[in-house]
């Protein structure tokens, strides 16, 4: 079934098909992007915290090749091994080691301690002034690589001890001599406010089992809440990324593992800073485009309640004149260029109305005396052949068939020859036809008939004397001079929808090309032909049922001619309730 649009629909397809494909191929293209930089983001993360950690551990390997020399340094064997030098040569020689450790310390941009251990003398120098010598804070702290250690002195930061080749395996407090290094907290604090300057995250340094180190403007989620989203991330010795929700918000953590220092550099970015302006823009966009397709609806209503409607009224009104409805009258709603159409359009259905009922008028007042005319043409000729029979009757000496016949014939031009009501009841008619058959009865014992009326058809009005001529039709023609008995059977019927009132006789019949003849003489119109009989009664029924009411002629199954009144019993009951 193919399904009609409307222009209002149209439009509305048209602007979906517009939009859908630029709105799936914008998301596509926003979400491309979206992973796109969320990528390039993550790369750049990577990358920015392995440049950080190779800076850093540079700078840290740059502090060591300045203190780790500090052990063959020749004031400090001096220190250590000349033992006959003067208390004056000591403590210049310790002022000289002072001197090149503070120098040392003050190499790198570093907050931090660089110390000379004695232990075997129990002495340390170191470029602290305020260092005091202490062997169980010497052995604790005692570590060939970086350690991180609380409560340095001056705070927490990592540490590291230098001894000289060979004597690692030694015990901390017989070694002869050992140079510590300690790079405070503070240190890695302002190195993380470097990072971070200009950059939207939050790095810390993470190990498990000590407290983080993170920068002085830390801000964003808890470092307790990033540490539990890497879990064993942050355990191993691999570096990586994960995208998480923190706070309701997505972050990017990344984490880079520092073999010098066995710690995790951590970040964690917001990604709505990042990509919060593309997603917004999709947003925006997405709010045009219902705003796009909401302003379309509107023009498109528009167009459906300024045009199709007008356009819709006026094809209806078309329609409905042309089923005959001319009383329809469009709306005057319209205010605008159909409103023209409109009014004119009504206008001319009232001119149509007009017309149409004046020639109906005169088409009826022409009808009614059309089928008077053909009425009266039947009534001589009925006479004709009753007076004919009671001459005959009379001849014979049958007085009492001449007076039934008088008394019958007073009856029947009482009936036919009111004018007032032109149509009776089936039953009616056919009381009239079994009169009619009863006195042709008194002329031939032989001739016999039969009549079936449905009850519920009884009550069909059709006009006057219409089945009385196909009955004496069937006599005169068919049956007169036969020299065998005469019948004549007449049953009323519906089939289809059509009422069917047939006359069979066994009389002599026609022949198929005299039927053809009959049968065109019937489609003969009015003024153009003057005969009677069959014409007249096919005349009347069309007049009275319409143009679909129709005679039908064949042989009968009783040998002779059957003849058929056929018309719609929608049209005869429509007929009834007028009248």
């Amino acid at each position: 079934m193919r399904i009609q649009l409307n222009i209002f629909q149209k439009m509305l397809l048209l602007l979906l098909a517009l939009l859908t494909p630029v709105m799936a191929l914008y998301y596509y293209s926003n979400h491309k992007s979206i992973g796109v930089i969320q990528e390039e983001l993550i790369k750049s993360n990577l990358n920015r915290m392995e440049l950080f950690m190779a800076q850093l551990d540079a700078s840290i390997e740059k502090f060591e090749l300045v203190s780790a020399p500090m052990l063959v340094d020749t004031n400090v064997l001096e220190y250590l091994y000349n033992l006959s030098l003067s208390d004056y040569t000591m403590m210049k020689t310790r002022l000289l080691i002072q001197e090149k450790l503070s120098l040392a310390s003050v190499s790198g941009n570093w907050r931090n301690d660089v110390t000379v251990y004695f232990p075997q003398r129990g002495e340390g120098i170191s470029s602290s002034p305020s260092y005091e010598y202490d062997r169980e804070e010497f052995v604790s702290r005692f570590s060939l690589g970086w350690s991180y250690s609380e409560n340095l002195g001056m705070g927490s930061g990592f540490t590291r001890t230098y001894v000289t080749a060979g004597d690692q395996s030694a015990r901390p407090g017989d070694q002869d001599v050992a140079v510590r290094i300690n790079l405070y907290k503070w240190s890695f604090e302002n190195l993380l406010d470097a990072y971070k300057s200009g950059h939207s995250g939050n790095p810390f340094f993470y190990k498990a089992g000590h407290a983080v180190i993170a920068s002085r403007s830390a801000d964003g989620p808890a470092t307790d809440e990033v540490v539990a989203e890497l879990g064993d991330r942050v355990r191993s010795r691999t570096s990586g990324y994960l995208i998480r929700s923190l706070e309701d918000k997505p972050y990017l953590i990344t984490y880079y593992y520092s073999n010098l220092l066995d710690w995790h550099l951590v970040d964690a970015v917001p990604l709505d800073q990042i990509v919060g302006p593309i997603k917004q823009q999709r947003v925006l966009f997405g709010a045009a485009s219902v705003i796009l397709l909401m302003t379309g609806i509107a023009a498109a209503s528009a167009l459906y309640w300024n045009v199709q409607r007008p356009i819709f009224h006026l094809v209806r009104g078309v329609q409905r004149i042309k089923r005959g409805d001319y009383a329809y009258r469009l709306p005057k709603k319209a205010n605008n260029e159909f409103a023209f159409l409109m009014q004119n359009f009504n206008e001319m259905s009232a001119q149509i109305q007009d017309l149409i009922e004046n020639v109906l008028q005169s088409r009826i007042h022409a009808r009614d005396a059309t089928l008077k005319q053909l009425q009266a043409q039947i009534h001589p000729h009925f006479l004709y052949n009753c007076l004919g029979f009671i001459i005959n009757m009379t001849k014979m000496g049958q007085n009492r068939a001449v007076i039934d016949m008088a008394h019958h014939l007073a009856d029947y031009y009482r009936y036919t020859t009111r004018m007032d009501n032109q149509g009776v009841s089936l039953g009616e008619e056919l009381a009239f036809v079994r009169l009619h058959l009863e006195i042709l009865r008194l002329r031939s014992d032989s001739l016999t008939y039969g009549i079936e009326l449905p009850e519920e058809l009884a009550d069909l009005r059709v006009p006057r004397l219409l089945i009385q001529p196909l009955v004496e039709n069937a006599l005169v023609h068919g049956l007169e001079n036969v020299d065998y008995p005469g019948r004549v059977e007449i049953r009323v019927c519906v089939r289809e929808g059509r009422v069917r009132v047939e006359v069979d006789d066994n009389g002599k019949g026609l022949k198929a090309e005299e039927i053809d003849r009959l049968l065109a003489e019937l489609r003969v119109p009015a003024g153009e032909y003057a005969g009677c009989g069959l014409w007249n009664v096919n005349q009347r029924l069309q007049g009275h049922f319409g143009a679909d009411a129709r005679i039908a002629v064949s042989p009968s199954r009783l040998g002779g001619l059957s003849v058929k009144l056929i018309w719609g019993l929608e049209t005869a009951t429509i007929r009834e309730e007028s009248e």
